[in-house]
């Protein structure tokens, strides 16, 4: 007798953890909305939840990695945009001053404002991003990449690195372009000497249009204005490429994601009615296992003489 009630009691003990445990992960489901809690509740089910996540975790990344570059080709674009802004008022200006009709003292006015517009474009070049990093100086990104040397002549201070961001599992884009692209490597001489030059001589009471000097400095000036156009206006179309491609890239990766988060959910998604019914179930034999304990516990030899 003292056997049987042993094994008695334990199969309720037994039962009734069960039960317990059963409803514990079930309650757990259901607030997570999940029915994989653990590998061994689905092995296979696991692993491919764990594959998606790792791809969509990638795939986010590589999101992130687009966003950034479209907001850095947005911002090097616009300080772009600015530069042929002021070539054309430094073309306008050099048009005007290469006149025979004008005073000396119309082209002193005239080469003030060039020394302005000079400078101006100088800031431009040293524009920085919202993190404090100079835009146009390669990868000495803490180095301002236009300075004026000893001799008071314009010098790009920057490198000639090009970063490449990958923009997804098999593509890298170049990220940036440097003032040594755009500025400092056209045939002519580059704007920033050339228009101080120019402004030289329109400060030399001795030159004026006409004369073989000045002619040659002017000629100078409006062939590094085409130039230097040209080499901008090829930078910010590929830019504008570079950003058609970051729109095709980006939506991919957003259906992508989408995909991906279609697939987990799937995968370990709670069937919500069959986990309350399961529940309740689960629920209904506990309580039917607690009262049979409480029996079993409370029998002894006495209850049956």
């Amino acid at each position: 007798m003292r056997v049987s009630m042993h094994n008695l009691y334990a199969s309720n003990l037994q039962s009734l953890q069960k039960s317990t445990i059963d409803i514990a992960r079930l309650n757990e489901m259901m607030s997570t909305s999940s029915s994989i809690l653990r590998p061994s509740d689905n092995p296979i089910g696991a692993v491919k939840v764990m594959g998606n996540e790792q791809d969509m975790a990638a795939t986010n990344q590589y999101l992130k990695n687009t966003e950034s570059l479209s907001a850095s080709f947005g911002r090097a674009e616009t300080y772009m945009s600015s530069m042929v802004e002021l070539q054309n008022r430094m073309r306008e200006i050099t048009v005007s001053a290469s006149s025979g009709s004008l005073s000396p003292e119309d082209r002193k006015a005239y080469a003030a404002e060039l020394s302005e517009l000079v400078e101006a474009f100088t800031d431009v070049l040293n524009a920085k991003d919202e993190s404090g990093n100079y835009l146009f100086s390669g990868n000495k990104t803490a180095t301002a990449p236009i300075e004026k040397d000893a001799a008071g002549n314009y010098v790009y201070q920057g490198d000639n690195s090009h970063r490449e961001v990958q923009t997804s599992s098999s593509s890298w884009m170049t990220a940036n372009s440097t003032a040594a692209d755009f500025i400092f490597s056209n045939g002519s001489t580059d704007i920033l000497n050339q228009t101080q030059d120019f402004i030289a001589a329109l400060e030399d009471p001795v030159l004026a249009p006409g004369s073989q000097k000045f002619d040659k400095v002017s000629g100078k000036m409006l062939a590094s204005l085409n130039d230097t156009l040209t080499s901008i206006g090829a930078a910010i179309t590929d830019i504008g490429g570079k950003q058609n491609t970051l729109s095709l890239v980006q939506g991919s990766h957003e259906e992508r994601v989408l995909f991906n988060k279609e697939v987990i959910g799937e995968t370990e998604g709670l069937d919500y009615a069959q986990a309350t019914a399961e529940y309740n179930l689960k629920l209904t034999t506990l309580k039917v296992t607690q009262q049979t304990f409480v029996q079993v516990s409370q029998l002894t030899l006495f209850n049956h003489i």
